[in-house]
């Protein structure tokens, strides 16, 4: 199947984010992120502007010119940012504010911390809210369903999981969520209980190559496209495909790859 999606990459091989088209040569523009490093959660908040969460903080970039807006950078160890309705921002990663442990901070509209929840933990990766009011965080060999106080309510897990990466909670309940080096994706029922994975070795092509699932999105239809993230460095291009496509049911539908601008997609936002 050819691709046809447009889309924000965060190419961490090569530290650089770009727009870049499936369906069409090269890319709109690139941006080096060698002044901000480790750009690994994306949100697109308005038509043209996305939040980037870097290591130091965050900024808003000007998607049709790749500029760098607002930049906020106070801390060190961001893993991730959300952006919310109200115009507020959460910050993870692991001891933001000297106190240890996971550490999520709420921001209000003027940058301001306004709260902070703490619990133990040295490895956090992307938070994703969901619409209980809970939170969904990855924590290398699982996943944490937690309030804003971080306390734990449930606990997403399955055979693999290391550096698990990236949850999203459906309506009805279930939750799909990146194994990372586990090099598949799992679906979990209401109850927290496995019930498929998919996007694995012996599951898609063998020139996918799967390694490491990070960011996903999901399409209109209910697919799934996933960031197939191949190793640090700048000359990962060649080792497997770099987007990979599923059908809502988990079939494989096709993949994608640049080997000469990309090295190893690691977020990705559908623009």
């Amino acid at each position: 199947m050819r691709m046809r999606h447009r889309f924000l990459g965060y190419d961490e091989g090569r530290q650089s984010l770009g727009i870049f088209d499936c369906d069409g040569p090269g890319s709109h523009w690139s941006l080096s992120l060698a002044e901000l490093p480790l750009a690994r959660d994306l949100q697109l908040i308005s038509p043209d502007r996305a939040l980037v969460g870097f290591d130091r903080g965050y900024f808003e970039l000007e998607l049709s010119t790749g500029r760098p807006e607002k930049i906020v950078e106070r801390w060190k160890g961001v893993s991730s940012v959300r952006r919310l309705a109200g115009g507020g921002t959460l910050l993870t990663g692991v001891d933001l504010d000297g106190g240890g442990g996971i550490t999520v901070l709420s921001l209000d509209d003027k940058d301001k911390v306004v709260a902070t929840a703490r619990r133990e933990g040295d490895y956090v990766r992307l938070l994703r809210p969901t619409c209980e009011g809970t939170w969904l965080i990855g924590c290398d060999d699982h996943f944490l369903e937690t309030g804003s106080d971080l306390r734990e309510q449930r606990r997403l897990a399955a055979p693999g999981f290391r550096h698990a990466w990236m949850a999203h909670r459906y309506e009805d309940g279930r939750s799909l969520v990146s194994g990372g080096y586990g090099a598949f994706l799992a679906l979990f029922d209401r109850d927290g209980n496995c019930i498929q994975t998919f996007g694995g070795r012996g599951q898609v092509p063998e020139e996918v190559s799967p390694n490491f699932y990070a960011s996903f999105e999901l399409l209109p239809d209910g697919g799934i496209l996933a960031a197939n993230w191949q190793g640090h460095g700048p000359d990962n291009g060649g080792k497997g495909r770099q987007l990979v496509e599923f059908a809502s049911d988990g079939t494989y539908r096709g993949s994608w790859s640049d080997p000469q601008r990309i090295s190893s997609l690691q977020g990705i936002l559908l623009l």
